[in-house]
């Protein structure tokens, strides 16, 4: 259940993300399972750029750089969330690492992606720091300034606004009321992940595979 809840945000991303810079042949995100590429840009461009080397990401910069990358097809790309807390864990491990751990290729193709990635992680971080700290901001009101505290407010709303406009997209009331509920939960579960990444790297010369719904 965490798993399907903490895949929402990838709707948020995509739909803020994917369809924006993809259809101006900027591609942010790329997703490999909603990923179409004609054969023969497939052979040109090649997809094996190792188990962690953000292989989509790279295939979808290369097609812009080289073909182009504007199309966006209608309709909805649905994303099957893994079945376990160990899946889930492996699976953004392999993520995170993929991004740090491809030779530079990434920055080589698009340092403005790059950038983009590792705000992305360092904005998760400190996101997650603050989900620890707003509690004893609340509760002790400890010599901040207003600003600060008006910073955190905005912050948490941001976060809530994020997942919410996921949510919205399942069409659910159910889906919105659990994901506005569990919010904090899914939150630290996700960005636990990070966490895991950096303690307990994985080996590199495997490939893991992820049972998925």
């Amino acid at each position: 259940m965490f798993s399907s809840f903490s895949d929402i945000v990838r709707i948020s991303n995509c739909e803020a993300w994917c369809k924006k810079c993809n259809e101006k042949n900027r591609p942010q995100f790329v997703h490999g399972e909603g990923l179409v590429v004609r054969a023969d840009v497939e052979y040109d461009i090649g997809w094996d750029y190792g188990t962690y080397g953000a292989e989509d990401l790279i295939m979808g910069l290369q097609v812009a750089k080289k073909y182009g990358f504007s199309t966006i097809p209608d309709g909805h790309i649905y994303i099957a969330p893994p079945t376990s807390v160990t899946d889930y864990y492996k699976q953004r491990r392999r993520w995170f690492w993929s991004l740090m751990n491809n030779h530079g290729v990434v920055r080589r193709l698009s340092l403005k992606t790059w950038l983009f990635y590792m705000y992305m992680y360092l904005n998760g971080f400190l996101g997650l720091i603050c989900l620890f700290l707003f509690p004893y901001m609340v509760i002790f009101d400890p010599n901040l300034s207003d600003f600060t505290h008006l910073v955190a407010v905005v912050n948490l709303l941001c976060f809530y606004s994020y997942y919410m406009f996921g949510a919205a997209f399942m069409k659910s009331g159910a889906i919105s009321a659990m994901m506005f509920i569990l919010m904090i939960p899914v939150g630290f579960y996700d960005g636990m992940t990070s966490i895991y990444a950096l303690i307990r790297p994985p080996d590199f010369t495997t490939f893991e595979t992820i049972k998925k719904v």
